[in-house]
């Protein structure tokens, strides 16, 4: 289907200003989205007529998947080019809230397109290319200290993400989840040891980020009781080879972590991103939208390097009401 200017135009200016945080109220009386690029620290008030016309699901690997609410027809869309990926319609819409990742590239053989139910124990997956959409349930038991059984969600309140065709989530203290495609979903796990985390600092918040084909564990600490300060911040990657999660300082010079999520925690975003001469983003450095402290939105800008942070408000004092959810990451796709 053919573009008009106006549309080439709009896209264009869209490109040029990813990533950016999308300001969305869920209502249908303004056309328009409030959208902050971090690359360029403006707000930009155009119309993204696919978050307009569609329910969208935005993925850590830039793609959005987009339901026509009447037809049920499905499809991936890349923000920075309208480029389309057709997928089947589904039986019936999803749930009201749900996650969305693919299992790897949109163009690697066999990617699969994961939706969790974050309400219930659902999944829904379609590999590209398929015909239509499968559903299955799934149960996940972990035990607590006094060895009660506890039901376990793939991706409620912490994190996920997806690493060479596989699905990884944090399951226990010392499993990390994994769901395999073949083409059907199948969950396993391996051992691997939860990083320490101090007694001091109870409140924080887990994010899986997949970055250049690696794992990594950020963890964001609040101060006590007060999700709007971060008190500290810690790294690892992932070395398969043990298994073991290893601290580290650095995320690659060239790379930024863009880290967020859906209401008030129920669930967690992260991504990684290119951080280049033309964007002008800092690499080495964590972009964090505080999605737990929903009435600020303030965005957080920790160097790893430098060891500094930097608070953002870029819809404070905008008159723009509170979202229905935190502002969320609309970004690329990688090369």
């Amino acid at each position: 289907m053919q573009s008009s200017p106006n549309d080439t135009d709009s896209t264009l200016e869209l490109a040029s200003a990813l990533p950016v945080l999308v300001h969305d109220l869920g209502t249908r009386q303004d056309d328009s989205q409030t959208q902050y690029s971090i690359s360029k620290q403006a707000l930009f008030t155009r119309s993204i007529d696919e978050l307009r016309d569609y329910r969208c699901f935005e993925t850590p690997q830039g793609w959005v998947l987009a339901l026509d609410r009447e037809s049920l027809q499905t499809f991936l869309w890349r923000p920075q080019d309208s480029e389309r990926i057709q997928l089947p319609p589904v039986e019936e819409e999803f749930p009201n809230r749900c996650k969305c990742l693919l299992s790897d590239s949109a163009t690697a053989s066999n990617c699969t397109v994961l939706v969790l139910d974050l309400d219930d124990t659902q999944m829904w997956v379609c590999q590209i290319g398929a015909s239509e959409w499968d559903s299955c349930s799934y149960t996940l038991t972990m035990f607590d200290a006094h060895d009660n059984p506890r039901k376990r969600h793939i991706a409620r309140r912490h994190g996920i993400a997806a690493v060479g065709g596989k699905v990884y989530f944090e399951l226990t203290g010392y499993e990390l989840g994994v769901i395999e495609f073949d083409p059907s979903p199948s969950t396993t796990s391996i051992d691997v040891d939860m990083v320490s985390l101090p007694l001091s600092m109870p409140l924080f918040s887990t994010y899986l980020v997949e970055s250049c084909g690696e794992l990594f564990l950020v963890v964001i600490f609040f101060a006590v009781e007060n999700v709007h300060k971060i008190a500290e911040f810690a790294v690892y990657k992932m070395d398969f080879s043990k298994p073991a999660w290893h601290k580290v300082d650095r995320i690659g010079h060239d790379r930024v972590f863009l880290l967020g999520g859906d209401r008030i925690g129920v669930s967690n975003f992260g991504a990684s991103f290119p951080a280049t001469p033309e964007n002008g983003l800092c690499g080495n450095s964590i972009y964090f939208l505080n999605h737990l402290a929903i009435t600020e939105n303030f965005l957080h800008v920790i160097n790893l390097e430098k060891g500094t942070e930097e608070v953002q408000r870029p819809f404070m004092h905008r008159g723009l009401p509170v979202p229905l959810r935190p502002p969320f990451w609309l970004l690329s796709t990688d090369p």
